[in-house]
């Protein structure tokens, strides 16, 4: 079986439920977000602690801090992807503006005989991810066609009387067949023995696919740690998911010869989805210090449990050059539905992750104002083969538990790395970090993995910092435009550099 794309191939396919192994990858295969300062060093945090990125990376960081502090981060995204797909290169940028986080960190003096020497508590705002990007496939096709996909639905279902196939598929196959794309085939005695297509991959078709998306997850988050002697930092907070998604994906699929007798011109659908959720986790960690100058910090963030709802939305528009006395037809799956978008509620479950880190920080005394900076090392385990769904209602668990069994088989488990350090010059901070995203694919040839490179500088003085940091993500991945069951269909190969730009501005009390 072919796996997946990170891309989000066709999201909801021909099914009223919308849900596939991608969708599961998607919500899964993110980062820890944070300031400027932490993503300049790749997010090397989990050992290090003292940033407000400790709150939702290892909240036993949040020990190390003395005074109180108030940050925030605007951002700046510039998604650059190209795809080659059956040999046609083509180009997609984005610009996005965005606010990465917010968060306040409260410390209070400790006690129990002067053990504890502070208790600190850190509430904000991170956002994890940004969907926002455009993405455009193109190229000619001699083996296949999109629309092999509705007769696939047909024969799969054994559909042999004409008025299910006309109304039993409003977001896949009755649309092709009643804007006769897909038709029948005559049997003896007026019977129906099968189903055609009017497209024509055996003299070439142009497709074309153009997917623009948008949303973020958001989490809320309230962590708390405690500094015991100042060798042992313990925390842990409890996370508030807001997820959203918007996707629409319109495919183009054109007769690539000059014939106009053909029966077949062009047909183009144009799909929408829009998935909303809500979830929470927790977080508990702890950092230890076996010496003055050594941090050793342990990590684990249980599974995200998200109530999710999904609405969306089909159309068809095909031009068959008259075929059956018809011109141009349209319909959509609005049509079917008095006019409301398709609906279905689920639950969602991301896997786990086990973090574990090293800093070492250089000349490490009680005033901050005479470090010298540190190198900081993480690496992280998931398994992306334990994200699962699960139906609302026990009637939706048939269709979700096949969905699970698809993502144990295409995904696997991965781990990340991330490296940083930071040089400090009395009010001013170089930074330089890399942070690598292990694949998550179970078998070769596809592979979806990233790479950041980072960079940044940082002043402090008076109580007042400002850190400022460029990222350049490096992502290989791959996109299909459709699959099919029992036929050729290739993916696209997706290269892209992405440049972040990060801004944190913070005030020490």
């Amino acid at each position: 079986m072919k796996q997946l794309p990170i891309l989000f191939s066709i999201l909801f396919g021909l099914q009223l439920q919308a849900q596939e192994p991608v969708d599961a990858l998607r919500y899964s295969l993110m980062g820890h977000g944070g300031t400027a300062r932490a993503r300049a060093i790749g997010g090397a945090m989990t050992s290090l602690g003292g940033d407000i990125s400790a709150a939702f990376i290892n909240p036993a960081g949040l020990g190390l801090y003395k005074s109180g502090e108030f940050t925030f981060t605007p951002s700046l995204a510039f998604n650059n992807t190209r795809i080659n797909y059956l040999n046609t290169e083509t180009k997609a940028n984005k610009i996005t503006p965005d606010f990465s986080n917010i968060g306040l960190v409260l410390p209070r003096p400790g006690s129990w005989s002067g053990n504890w020497r502070n208790f600190t508590y850190g509430i904000g705002m991170n956002k994890t991810v940004n969907f926002g990007n455009t993405t455009r496939l193109k190229g000619t096709n001699t083996e296949s066609s999109y629309s092999e996909k509705y007769l696939e639905e047909l024969i799969n279902n054994k559909i042999t009387d004409p008025n299910q196939a006309a109304d039993k598929f409003p977001y896949g196959s009755s649309l092709a067949f009643n804007t006769y794309l897909i038709d029948t085939l005559a049997g003896p005695g007026g019977s129906i023995r099968g189903y055609r297509s009017l497209a024509t991959p055996q003299t070439g078709v142009n497709q074309q696919q153009d997917i623009t998306t948008k949303g973020s997850i958001n989490d809320i988050y309230f962590s708390a740690s405690g500094n015991y002697m100042d060798k042992l930092f313990i925390g842990g907070g409890i996370t508030f998911s807001k997820l959203k998604f918007e996707r629409t994906s319109i495919y183009r699929e054109a007769d690539a010869t000059t014939n106009t007798k053909n029966n077949f011109n062009y047909f183009e659908t144009e799909d929408y989805l829009i998935s909303e959720g809500v979830g929470v986790g927790l977080k508990l960690g702890l950092i230890v210090k076996p010496v003055e100058r050594l941090r050793i910090g342990l990590a684990f963030h249980s599974p995200v449990l998200y109530n999710m709802d999904d609405k969306y939305s089909s159309k068809i528009t095909t031009d068959l050059e008259g075929y059956q006395g018809n011109g141009v037809l349209k319909q959509s799956s609005l049509d079917f539905n008095n006019g409301e978008l398709g609906q279905f509620q689920y639950n969602f479950t991301n896997p786990m992750r086990l973090m574990a880190g090293i800093s070492y920080v250089l000349n490490e005394v009680a005033d901050v104002n005479m470090q010298k900076g540190f190198i900081s090392a993480d690496i992280e385990y998931l398994d992306y083969s334990n994200a699962k769904f699960s139906g609302a209602t026990t009637s939706d668990d048939s269709y979700l538990n096949q969905v699970n069994d698809a993502i144990k088989e295409q995904f696997r488990s991965a781990l990340n790395m991330r490296l940083g350090g930071e040089l400090k010059f009395k009010t001013i901070m170089t930074r330089l970090g890399f942070n690598y995203m292990g694949n998550a694919y179970a078998s070769a040839p596809l592979k979806a993995r990233q790479m950041n490179i980072s960079g940044g500088l940082g002043y402090r003085n008076m109580g007042f910092f400002v850190d400022l940091t460029y990222v350049q993500q490096l992502i290989k991945d791959a996109s299909f435009p459709y699959r099919l069951d029992n036929g050729f269909y290739e993916p696209g190969n997706v290269r892209a550099s992405n440049g972040n730009i990060f801004l944190t501005v913070g005030f020490k009390f």
